[in-house]
């Protein structure tokens, strides 16, 4: 495992923000955990509250995840004044893990909606839509993988749920930003709105515009977050 500290015995209480990410978490989610290079699936989540008078632990949350080549498991774990969070596998080709456990230090859930996907007939994965492709009116995955010889068609997201999973590629790699509504500063019409794929957030502070109702030509600031579904 990439870049993944060992667990340490610390009294370190976890991050509030940390704590609250691994109880969001539901099954069929997709992660990134500790900045690894693997994308797990969470097939299944379960909790318990732990009421033994000798066990100082009052409740856990486990999340099992899973990728095509290893299980793991997030075990987070209540005390009386702080929480700990632990990854631990499962089952792995790799014998270096096969006995160690990590602390937990970041999780995050990847967004996986976004309004236009690009399916194949017949259930199974949906990609992100490439964005060159589809100015052509044509229907390609952007992470350029799939099944080369398939015929693409665009659709609605929300008529291919729950039927199709995402494509973990395009969901690690082109990480949806809803864009704000962007409005002339001086008319005040409505010019866009939409979705970024694969932009940082952290690169994008304004937009070029020109507005057909008042002839406005310059630059306006944007807000630009996490896409929410």
């Amino acid at each position: 495992m990439s870049e993944i500290s060992r667990l340490a015995e610390s009294d370190d209480c976890l991050d509030p923000e940390l704590v609250d990410t691994i109880t969001d978490i539901s099954e069929g989610d997709l992660l990134l955990v500790n900045d690894d290079a693997r994308t797990w699936e969470v097939t299944d989540v379960s909790e318990e509250s732990l009421e033994e008078v000798t066990d100082s632990r009052q409740s856990k949350r486990v999340c099992q995840l899973s990728t095509r080549k290893a299980v793991f498991a997030i075990e987070l774990v209540e005390f009386v004044d702080h929480h700990e969070a632990t990854l631990q596998p499962l089952e792995t080709t790799r014998w270096a893990e096969s006995n160690s456990s990590y602390d937990v230090t970041n999780v995050e859930i990847l967004d996986q909606q976004v309004p236009w996907v690009v399916v194949t007939s017949g259930a199974g994965k949906y990609h992100f839509p490439d964005p060159q492709a589809a100015a052509f009116g044509e229907a390609a995955p952007v992470c350029g993988g799939g099944n080369q010889d398939a015929e693409y068609r665009i659709a609605r997201i929300s008529a291919v749920v729950p039927a199709y999973s995402g494509c973990r590629n395009c969901v690690r790699h082109e990480k949806p930003i809803e864009l704000d509504v962007v409005t002339c500063p001086e008319c005040q019409r409505t010019i866009c709105s939409g979705v970024f794929q694969g932009v940082d957030s952290a690169a994008v502070d304004g937009l070029s515009i020109v507005c057909p109702g008042c002839g406005f030509d310059g630059v306006v600031d944007v807000l630009i977050e996490p896409f929410s579904s």
